[in-house]
């Protein structure tokens, strides 16, 4: 990789739990009386909100001394005013998509803040092996390209909408968790009504991470700079005749459109920042985006 990447570096912390707690709920007086009965779990959100704190120390005194910092809320002004050589998200996964939707071409890095309580599927750092990739002048690091999801959404008034590219997954589904999904599939020639509780397109990034816990596990993780997206129909409702649906579990490199029977809503990536209305006769169109994310990856050993 070449060092001149990192010649301007712009760090975007995540808040801790603890932080947005006492924010929440006014003092740290009021937030032991809240959680007497589970203290517990009030220690844990204490440790780990102390080990984040601990690495943002380590990064800003020992690995990027001359990076700037900022809290994400600060994101979209500092991007406006200034370019950056690299971006790095220091959270956790949904932290990193948060910000990775701003980027607009900029490379970024996920660098998680407590490894001890997170896994980070999209965080392959942490504050010590960055020290380390940076004493080796990065000669263990490279840019990977991954793929996104575009989603354009057409509505019933004529109204057109395309979201930010999704980085791991979408989710297509009735806004009330308690009613059925409805819409209507179609792939190259394939057509056919679904009923389940709730359509789910992603990329790679998204099969290394909550996709790749569930149990049993269905699904293989797949590269995240594979060039196709995989679509699969949550609990799929089944006719008496035990009906077979064709589009209920494919991967594909083609549009797939789905058109809603239902008061819907398209949320990309788990976001609530990123949730787009789909009610009735709305048809969203998803494909392979024409731009990819550029993220900093540890090479992998031979």
């Amino acid at each position: 990789m070449a060092h001149k990447l990192f010649q301007r570096i712009l760090v975007v912390q995540k808040r801790t739990k603890y932080e947005l707690d006492i924010e929440a709920y006014g003092s740290l007086s009021e937030y032991r009386k809240i959680s007497r009965e589970k203290d517990e779990v009030f220690q844990r959100t204490f440790e780990s909100h102390e080990r984040q704190l601990s690495s943002r120390a380590f990064l800003k005194e020992r690995v990027f001394p001359d990076a700037e910092y900022i809290f994400r809320e600060n994101l979209e002004i500092v991007l406006a005013k200034s370019n950056f050589d690299l971006v790095i998200s220091h959270g956790g996964d949904n932290h990193f998509t948060y910000v990775a939707h701003k980027m607009g071409g900029t490379t970024i890095l996920g660098c998680n803040s407590d490894p001890n309580s997170s896994v980070g599927a999209l965080l392959p750092f942490t504050a010590e092996s960055l020290l380390d990739a940076k004493n080796q002048n990065y000669d263990s690091l490279l840019v990977e390209h991954w793929t996104q999801i575009s989603t354009n959404i057409h509505y019933p008034d004529g109204t057109k909408v395309e979201t930010v590219p999704a980085i791991c997954e979408i989710s297509v589904r009735n806004n009330s968790p308690d009613l059925t999904s409805r819409y209507w599939i179609q792939h190259e020639k394939e057509s056919e009504e679904q009923k389940c509780s709730g359509l789910l397109l992603y990329t790679g990034a998204g099969s290394t991470g909550w996709i790749a816990s569930c149990s049993p596990k269905k699904f293989q993780p797949f590269p995240k700079n594979k060039s196709h997206f995989q679509v699969y129909a949550r609990e799929l409702r089944t006719a008496k005749n035990r009906q077979e649906f064709s589009l209920a579990d494919f991967r594909t490199q083609k549009e797939v459109e789905v058109v809603s029977e239902m008061n819907g809503g398209i949320a990309i990536d788990s976001l609530t920042e990123r949730h787009y209305a789909f009610p009735p006769f709305s048809k969203a169109i998803f494909r392979i985006a024409d731009s990819t994310l550029a993220v900093v990856v540890p090479k992998k050993e031979k």
